[in-house]
């Protein structure tokens, strides 16, 4: 989290630059020649002495100022309040250019908007920004009242017409070049993310598969001295001395066995799944198979095992759609209480194979049901998560979907979609 949070300010440290870079570095050369033009057409136009020399005055100023702060910049970074007071300066100086030339009938106008749009391209959001269009609204404002027109009159045409043209281009530029430069900035922020994304999820995935192989190691060294003390207690328990030794051997059987059940699921779920080999099989068949493999367990729980299809041919794995399905409808028997039954259908649906394992248990809320199907996640005390990721994992490998269907005291259905052939 921190380095997330650290990068925020380095992103918009990085479209101050840009930003800032080209318009407070390229303004003088965009800017001085439209003003040199512009002297010289209000040098033969006819105005008031004053309104003449103010004008040309201001615009003397403000390109000096345009040049000097371009050359206090190069090779500097641009600080964002450096970047914020020169904008206000230049709004300022545009504003009373436009009140000594006709105020809203100023040729200057469409100069305004360019110190307002590289705000906001700077700054986005922030203050700034918020400041910068208050001000904008503000010199409207005072241009539309026009406290200056008894002694400054507009410009008379054509020469008003040239230089609106003039600097309505002059003003297109200016904002070209500091919306352009943030585009840039973005396309070069999000390649950097993408960067940054690439090698997280690499070290993310070599740290999260050396930790597999670890799990993997352990789990496998496990399986023989838990086979021995497996061995052991079946021998004990042969000959116990009386009932409450016998009991206390099946104890520690059961409990031999979850383990083992534990390390094997384990082991199923971290090892890498083999391409699947598809061969065309009878789906009806394997749905088959795998009850008559559970019917002892369904027996022991009283649960009801059902089936409800017609023969359908498939081309898929059958071997690793059996283990999944196997999964899945022991799942369902876990769940459903004393007397429920499992019912398993399945059916084609154009180029697709359909196939729900429903029980009668108390069903899941919706917190619950988004994380079915997480390893290590699971509502059973004995169980592990990792028999529904196996089978997640084997369904989506031939190119289907798994989903669960669930609701407080309506059961839970298990609903995959195949795909006719692998």
């Amino acid at each position: 989290m921190p380095a997330a949070t650290d990068g925020l300010p380095s992103i918009h440290a990085a479209r101050l630059r840009e930003v800032g870079a080209a318009f407070l570095r390229l303004r003088p050369w965009v800017t001085g020649p439209a003003m040199a033009v512009a002297l010289a057409v209000l040098w033969f136009t006819e105005l008031p002495a004053v309104q003449r020399t103010v004008i040309h005055a201001g615009f003397a100023a403000m390109f000096s100022f345009f040049a000097v702060e371009a050359f206090r910049l190069r090779g500097e970074p641009i600080e964002a309040g450096a970047l914020f007071r020169s904008l206000l300066a230049t709004q300022l100086g545009l504003s009373l250019a436009c009140l000594a030339s006709g105020a809203l009938r100023s040729p200057f106008l469409p100069l305004l908007f360019a110190p307002s749009v590289t705000a906001f391209a700077a700054f986005g959001r922030r203050r700034e920004s918020t400041v910068a269009l208050v001000l904008f609204f503000a010199a409207v404002a005072l241009l539309a009242a026009d406290p200056l027109a008894a002694r400054f009159p507009p410009i008379p045409w054509p020469q008003r017409g040239w230089l609106l043209a003039l600097f309505t281009c002059v003003s297109l530029v200016l904002l070209r070049l500091s919306v352009a430069r943030l585009s840039d900035a973005l396309a070069r922020t999000a390649e950097r993310l993408a960067q940054a994304h690439e090698t997280v999820v690499a070290a993310t995935e070599g740290r999260a598969q050396a930790l597999e192989a670890v799990g993997a190691r352990v789990a496998h060294e496990i399986k023989n001295p838990l086979a021995a003390v497996k061995g052991l207690v079946e021998l004990l328990a042969r000959d116990p001395r009386d009932e409450k030794e016998a009991r206390r051997f099946a104890v520690v059987r059961e409990e031999v066995e979850r383990i083992e059940g534990l390390v094997r699921d384990y082991l199923s779920f971290s090892r890498p799944l083999a391409a699947p080999q598809p061969a065309p099989f009878d789906l009806a068949e394997l749905v088959h198979g795998c009850c008559a493999i559970l019917e002892a367990r369904a027996h022991r729980a009283s649960v009801a095992l059902a089936v409800d299809g017609a023969p359908l041919v498939l081309r898929a794995d059958a071997r690793r759609l059996k283990e999944a399905l196997l999964n899945l409808v022991g799942n369902a028997i876990e769940a459903s209480p004393a007397g429920g039954t499992v019912r398993i259908r399945f059916r084609r649906d154009e180029g697709l194979v359909e196939l729900e394992v429903r029980d009668d248990g108390a069903g899941m809320d919706a917190r619950t049901l988004a994380a079915a199907g997480t390893p290590f996640f699971t509502t059973r005390p004995e169980g592990t998560g990792l028999g529904v990721a196996l089978a997640r994992a084997v369904i989506a490998q031939h190119g289907g979907t798994l989903r669960f269907d669930s609701s407080p005291g309506g059961g839970t259905a298990a609903l995959v979609q195949l795909p006719l052939e692998c």
